[in-house]
């Protein structure tokens, strides 16, 4: 099977993020992928300006790829997807034998590639995970805010809760940036 192949699945441009909620800007997954890796970009040329040692283009690729298994799960609603701890770790599993479906026609050298990224981002121990996480915590903060400046409310709640988190969230390198990103 030719890599051309994979590359012609546009699947995540067909897949609507907050389906559960009235949207005035409908967000697919590639887009939101495309601005997770862009701000990926950015925080790690913020950390390198400040002599922190990373794998940017690790990073980015990763941000890329972390929601690669949502060609066949879709965008799983947040509040079912953190119901519990059972339905948790049902999903990841599920999500970690779905990944391997997602990259299979490839080569297996870069299917294997690209599996070890996407699963180095679900556990978020790197600092290129850790990164490509805030990122995407950062492009949800964006999105909601869209929303609530074209006078969605919908999105308050939501918007309300992550910028909490970004406040609260004291990993060591995000607080060297913090000020910086969100003020």
């Amino acid at each position: 099977m030719p890599l051309f192949d994979h590359i012609a699945n546009r699947s995540l441009a067909h897949i609507v993020r907050f389906n559960a909620r009235p949207q005035h800007f409908h967000e697919n997954v590639a887009t939101h992928s495309f601005y997770v890796a862009y701000t990926t970009a950015l925080l790690c040329q913020l950390l390198k300006n400040r002599k922190y040692e990373m794998d940017s283009e690790k990073a980015i690729t990763m941000a890329l790829v972390h929601d690669m298994d949502e060609i066949f799960s879709g965008d799983i609603l947040s509040p079912f997807k953190h119901h519990s701890k059972e339905v948790n770790d049902a999903i990841r599993r599920v999500n970690r034998a779905s990944i391997k479906e997602v990259f299979r026609d490839l080569p297996p050298r870069l299917a294997r590639h690209y599996e070890r990224l996407w699963n180095e981002e679900s556990e978020s121990k790197t600092l290129e995970a850790q990164i490509v996480k805030m990122a995407d915590r950062l492009t949800l903060l964006a999105k909601c805010g869209e929303e609530i400046e074209g006078g969605n409310e919908f999105f308050r709640e939501i918007y309300d809760r992550v910028y909490k988190k970004l406040q609260e969230d004291t990993l060591s390198w995000w607080e060297q940036i913090k000020k910086e990103v969100i003020g």
